[in-house]
């Protein structure tokens, strides 16, 4: 039906005095917003770019708690998605840079987003993402955080893993296509707070780790003009790895007959990776981002690639017809091709006077991880001990 001239428009009819003072309300919210806009938002934006990325031309907005829209880090995560991670996810404040590709990045997508609530930076969220490389020569720092034997493998074929304070996953190959033998892949990886302690997982939050980065990895691949979804990998999940305190001594880390030598033990019990996944680590003492000891097995080739020029340049030279590596007074690394390619053996000593451990150690685990995977032996040849020559 259609108004006559002489009928009122309905648009135009007196509001009640209760929607009067709200929109009377409204309007002065508005006008904050926009002189919040106007003034304040880009200061803010600026602090949080220069923490994020440091100094750069990069583009950057920022959404103050209770953030608008519904949706942080380039639209993937609602308040709900925050729920198992801030206490009071509608307070939280938003900085996030868009993730770039084709003409504006060299290296792939890049971006970053950071979440943070009353609790301060120090548990601050962060998002990003970005390919993996060792070139830079800080990819053995996110080794040391992001492949900890306290994250879960996300499972179902998945590159990808999850912590209660810790999570990445792969963009999918069929998005980006696959990375050549030298480039590790493209990821999505969400950190929160400063250090990876040695406390006991908690199954909650890593759950909702594992969400959030399944939805943050569907959205920018969604963005990048890629299809397919990935589904929420929650309900396969196994337990969260937990210390193993049946360990013994002929079984470290659960490999039957590795060992140090008769009744020799380490002193402290392994965390060990839970579930089929891209790694099996077994790290020892976990403080900080760094464990006491790490025996680590890359067994996917696409990760294996951001350990070459470790392979490569760390210490003296491991000899082997079946691969590359080297030993230092810290760490010891080998890569072989097994069946399914590119394969990384690596054992890491990150306290004083553990050495000979470490060369003990070594070639053993390195011969029982390749006798596993069906590309052994190996048949190690270890440089000297330094000054036997």
């Amino acid at each position: 039906m259609s108004s006559t001239a002489n009928e009122p428009n309905r648009y135009e009819q007196p509001l009640p005095a209760e929607q009067e003072l709200l929109s009377e309300r409204r309007l002065h919210w508005w006008q904050g917003r926009r002189l919040l806009r106007g003034r304040f938002r880009p200061l803010l934006a600026a602090g949080l770019a220069g923490a994020l990325l440091g100094a750069g031309g990069m583009a950057w907005q920022t959404q103050a708690g209770p953030f608008a829209p519904d949706e942080v880090c380039w639209g993937a995560l609602s308040h709900d998605d925050l729920t198992p991670t801030f206490r009071t996810p509608e307070d939280v404040n938003a900085a996030e840079a868009p993730v770039l590709h084709g003409g504006h990045s060299m290296d792939g997508p890049t971006g970053s987003c950071q979440l943070t609530n009353s609790d301060g930076d120090e548990w601050a969220l962060t998002a990003r993402v970005h390919r993996l490389d060792d070139r830079a020569g800080d990819d053995g720092k996110w080794a040391d955080e992001f492949l900890s034997a306290r994250l879960t493998p996300l499972g179902g074929g998945l590159l990808g893993m999850a912590s209660d304070n810790r999570a990445w996953l792969a963009i999918p190959d069929g998005c980006l296509g696959r990375p050549s033998d030298l480039d590790g892949p493209t990821v999505v990886d969400i950190a929160l707070g400063s250090w990876i302690t040695d406390m006991e997982p908690r199954t909650k939050e890593r759950d909702g780790m594992a969400r959030m980065v399944v939805k943050l990895v569907n959205k920018v691949s969604a963005d990048l003009g890629c299809t397919g979804t990935i589904a929420d990998p929650v309900e396969h999940l196994p337990k969260a790895a937990r210390y193993t305190r049946t360990e013994k001594p002929n079984a470290l880390c659960g490999i039957k007959g590795l060992t140090l030598g008769r009744k020799h033990k380490p002193d402290h019990y392994p965390v060990i990776t839970d579930g089929d996944g891209p790694v099996r680590t077994c790290d020892r003492d976990i403080t900080g981002s760094r464990p006491e000891q790490r025996l680590m097995t890359v067994e996917d080739p696409r990760l294996a690639a951001i350990f070459t020029r470790m392979t490569l340049n760390e210490g003296d030279r491991v000899r082997s017809a079946a691969g590359y590596g080297g030993l230092g007074p810290n760490l010891g690394v080998f890569r072989a091709r097994c069946q399914a390619g590119a394969t990384v053996f690596l054992v890491q000593a990150n306290e004083a006077g553990m050495s000979a451990d470490l060369r003990t150690l070594f070639p053993r685990y390195a011969e029982a991880e390749a006798a596993r995977l069906g590309c052994g032996p190996l048949n190690l040849k270890l440089p000297p001990p330094a000054g036997s020559r």
